[in-house]
């Protein structure tokens, strides 16, 4: 028997009927006020969002609200919203999810710039602000995890499992990127590149470099487990996207890999192939690993930022800082102390010889 939401159970059929027309208008539209090419939003993020909105409007009927109409939406019950989240004890990126859910509904009903910045309804508080940069070094080498160990051991319990987590750790493939893949499509452009078009998040694609006998050897095993079908996909043949999900989780839980089990996720692996590349461009190890040595310049340690941001798919330097952390004020040229003679500079007042 399928569960009657919140909003169906407080908001009236009216109110719930003008909110799905505006959504049915707008909500296949992606909201980023900053993309340059506009495209439609992913199922995934439409149903989020439209969920979202029909939450909020339920919430503000709980907190005695009533609105005629959900383009009666004002200041004062974003404010309550805001108050109601944070005394639930949201995480933070759950609120800055509904605000941005908020923003884009004010855009669509003719009320742009209407909801502020976060920090305006919450007192400025600090614990908002959203973290750019991994303190925490997440990868599987640095929980102590050997993981050509693991690997071996995922290859006895399952072919394509070890496959779908050799492409996460060899070539910083998402989970659902390494489920979904195909094989043979992916090398259809040449050798020297992987092209990762399924189960992309947001639909974007990107190119990795294939570079070693290793990325070889994996996307040779690949080919084989799917056979001659150009077309088919990595994931067990006998399974939808979600069954393959399920099993992919449930095999990695005998195994361990879990947070409660061994610390660590699937993700991780994604972790430890982007921290490499890192190295890669800038010539020292990844700042959240805490070495100890710099990148020669600020130049060469943009550009690495930027490189492995195109491998994992974000295209955008900021989205790096969540893997391979941030260096911070390191980087920026001392001033010289004012205190201080410049070397040249002979001892005692200039004007000595002149007195």
């Amino acid at each position: 028997m399928s569960r009657t939401s919140l909003a169906d159970q407080v908001l009236s059929k009216r109110f719930r009927d003008e909110l799905d027309r505006i959504l049915n208008q707008h909500n296949q539209k992606n909201h980023s006020v900053v993309r340059v090419v506009p495209r439609d939003s992913s199922r995934k993020t439409r149903r989020e969002r439209r969920g979202n909105l029909r939450l909020i409007f339920a919430e503000l009927r709980q907190l005695g609200y009533r609105l005629e109409s959900p383009t009666h939406l004002k200041p004062k019950h974003v404010q309550a919203l805001c108050y109601h989240w944070l005394g639930k004890g949201l995480a933070t990126k759950t609120v800055h999810g509904l605000f941005s859910n908020l923003r884009a509904f004010c855009r669509w009903i003719g009320k742009d710039g209407m909801v502020e910045d976060i920090g305006v309804y919450a007192g400025g508080r600090e614990h908002l602000q959203r973290k750019t940069a991994a303190t925490e070094d997440l990868s599987w080498e640095a929980s102590g995890i050997d993981v050509e160990e693991f690997l071996a051991n995922a290859k006895l319990l399952d072919s394509r499992l070890v496959v779908m987590l050799e492409f996460q750790r060899f070539f910083g493939l998402r989970a659902k990127e390494s489920i979904e893949i195909r094989p043979w499509r992916a090398i259809a452009l040449g050798k020297d590149h992987l092209y990762v078009t399924d189960g992309t998040k947001g639909g974007r694609h990107r190119m990795i470099p294939i570079r070693s006998d290793r990325q070889r050897r994996i996307i040779e095993a690949a080919k084989q487990l799917v056979g001659n079908r150009l077309n088919a996909q990595l994931r067990w043949p006998d399974t939808t996207w979600r069954q393959a999900q399920s099993r992919f989780y449930y095999l990695m839980g005998q195994l361990g890999a879990t947070r409660e089990q061994l610390g660590v996720t699937a993700h991780g692996l994604r972790h430890g192939y982007l921290q490499d590349e890192y190295q890669r461009y800038a010539g020292v190890p990844a700042p959240v690993k805490e070495a100890g040595v710099l990148p020669a310049d600020q130049e060469t340690h943009q550009k690495a930022m930027l490189a492995v941001s195109l491998q994992a798919g974000h295209f955008r330097q900021s989205a790096t800082g969540m893997y391979c952390g941030s260096l911070g004020h390191k980087l920026r040229p001392v001033k010289n102390d004012p205190t201080e003679q410049p070397a040249n500079k002979p001892e005692g007042d200039s004007n000595d010889e002149a007195a």
